[in-house]
C-alpha cells in the first residue's frame, strides 16, 4: 500500500514531461529515495506488477479513503490499454 501512491506520482511526473524516460525515474528511485535496487526501480517494479492492477488498487482505495489514492490520468490510460507504464511517450523534451 506504500508503493502505490509513489507509483502514481512517478506516473504523473513521467506524463508531465519532468522525466524524459522511465529509466530516469528508476535511477532516481534507487539513488534518490532509497527504492530497493533489487526491485529495479519504481517504473520497472510498476511494470512487473502491472498497470491495470495498480490502477484497480488505487481506485479502490480512493473510494474507501479519499483522493490521496486517486489514480492519475496517465495511469488510467495505461491500465485501459493494458500497456506498460514505462513505454515511450510522444514527447521528446523534458520540462526541466
Amino acid at each position: 500500500m506504500v508503493f502505490y501512491p509513489v507509483m502514481n506520482e512517478a506516473c504523473r511526473v513521467y506524463a508531465e514531461g519532468i522525466a524524459v524516460k522511465a529509466a530516469d525515474l528508476n535511477i532516481e528511485g534507487v539513488m534518490g529515495m532509497g527504492f530497493p535496487p533489487y526491485r529495479g526501480g519504481i517504473m520497472f517494479w510498476g511494470d512487473s506488477v502491472g498497470s491495470k492492477y495498480i490502477y484497480e488498487r488505487l481506485n479502490e482505495w480512493s473510494n474507501l479513503y479519499g483522493d490521496f489514492f486517486k489514480p492519475c490520468d496517465y495511469l488510467a490510460q495505461r491500465a485501459a490499454l493494458g500497456a506498460p507504464l514505462s513505454s515511450a511517450l510522444d514527447q521528446a523534451k523534458s520540462r526541466l
